[in-house]
């Protein structure tokens, strides 16, 4: 599970932040909190949150926030066996003031695996890793956290749990744009294998994965017991699909024929990606990894959630992860979207609302609701609206710059 990620120099986030999963101590009266969150743990009391939905005007870091979750997974993943030895690192620091210059991007996560609670983070920037941790610490009650290594630049500090760390360092197969944890993991260390296999099981998708998740969600058609849970789930939206097959034309989907009195006469098969509307394939494609998150405890990470998508099937969806029905295995949604019914819908509490705001010198920052004082009966939509919250734009009068247009012709 997720509890906390926090990053800095990274985009248009200029200052450190930190997004958290962990439930706060509120009562809400709106929200159920047995609903909403789910103990870890069997002696430390915490809580999680089950889903967490993040608001913000357009430009104000809300695709940026899931871009640095991104670069983090990417990178860990991907540093020891993907970039060649002095090829730059991709990560792309705050441009917009020269407190920044010279200075590393720096990410950090706090994830839960099984009975352990690991930290993991690292400094970048272009050219190499600056520096790098580990620590971990168990979910028994007065447990310390133990540092399992240290890296400054080159230099490491290493306990002998991670023992084949040093084992790797003193042969120096370690490189500068490298991380030691992703290199670990090829060599299948226990721990550095558990945080990227967690890593693997936190999808994350964004506009630019839509063609990766749409062939995904095909390569699952050819599993007859996945097929027909997307198949059932679609039914579960009411987008009047029967069914849905796999050809060696693509994608089939199914829909009832009528005749002039409104009896079925037999089934219409149409290719999906021609005759299905925009929202109705994007559903197609989000439903294997709702389906994959919800059975197996998984994290499902969406940017611009709401985008092609009824207000109200937005509301069902993060409903599925807040029911303690539907999540049993403790899955975790974490969306950005513009769709300010959620809000209203009295589904979230005030601890998994967000909002990205920019300052007025290009800055992005990211704050819960649960900062502010809400009165109980509080309207969180009508109240965001008008500006309480921040996280909205400041427009000026459209109808000026109409009236300076036509002043020019």
């Amino acid at each position: 599970m997720l509890l906390e990620f926090s990053y800095a120099n990274f985009l248009s986030f200029k200052n450190k932040v930190t997004f958290s999963m962990v439930a706060t101590t509120l009562r809400d009266r709106k929200v159920k909190t047995e609903e909403c969150t789910f103990p870890i743990g069997d002696e430390v009391k915490l809580s999680l949150c089950k889903a967490a939905a993040v608001f913000g005007a357009n430009a104000s870091g809300k695709s940026n926030f899931i871009k640095a979750l991104s670069f983090y997974k990417w990178f860990i993943l991907n540093s020891s066996k993907d970039l060649q030895s002095g090829e730059a690192i991709p990560v792309k620091p705050f441009a917009l003031s020269t407190d920044t210059k010279g200075i590393p991007s720096m990410f950090e996560a706090v994830i839960c695996i099984e009975d352990n609670f690991y930290r993991f983070g690292f400094e970048v920037d272009g050219t190499s890793v600056v520096s790098e941790w580990l620590y971990v610490r168990s979910s028994k009650k007065r447990s310390k956290e133990i540092e399992l290594f240290y890296r400054d630049g080159v230099k490491c500090e290493i306990h002998q749990r991670f023992g084949i760390g040093k084992e790797l360092t003193d042969k120096g197969m370690l490189r500068s744009n490298a991380l030691l944890l992703s290199l670990a993991g090829q060599f299948n260390e226990p721990t550095a294998v558990s945080i990227m296999k967690w890593l693997v099981d936190t999808t994350i998708i964004t506009d630019s994965s839509e063609k990766e998740v749409w062939d995904r969600a095909v390569g699952k058609l050819d599993d007859e017991n996945v097929r027909r849970k997307i198949v059932a789930f679609s039914r579960y939206a009411d987008l009047g699909m029967e069914d849905i097959t796999k050809s060696d034309v693509g994608v089939l989907s199914s829909h009832t024929s009528f005749d002039e009195n409104g009896n079925p006469t037999g089934h219409t098969v149409f290719p999906m990606k021609d005759a299905e509307s925009d929202g109705t394939i994007k559903y197609f494609s989000l439903a294997f990894p709702i389906i994959d998150a919800l059975e197996n405890g998984k994290r499902l990470i969406v940017d611009e959630f709401g985008a092609k998508l009824h207000t109200l099937l937005i509301e069902r969806i993060v409903s599925l992860f807040n029911s303690e029905n539907a999540n049993r295995s403790k899955a975790q949604l974490v969306v950005t979207l513009h769709d300010t019914n959620l809000l209203g819908s009295n589904i979230l509490r005030r601890d998994q609302i967000w909002f990205t705001r920019k300052d007025g010198y290009g800055a992005c920052s990211m704050y819960a609701l649960s900062d502010y004082k809400v009165r109980n009966d509080a309207s969180y939509e009508k109240d965001y609206l008008l500006g309480k919250y921040g996280a909205t734009p400041i427009m000026d009068d459209l109808s000026k710059v109409l009236e300076q247009d036509e002043r020019k012709i």
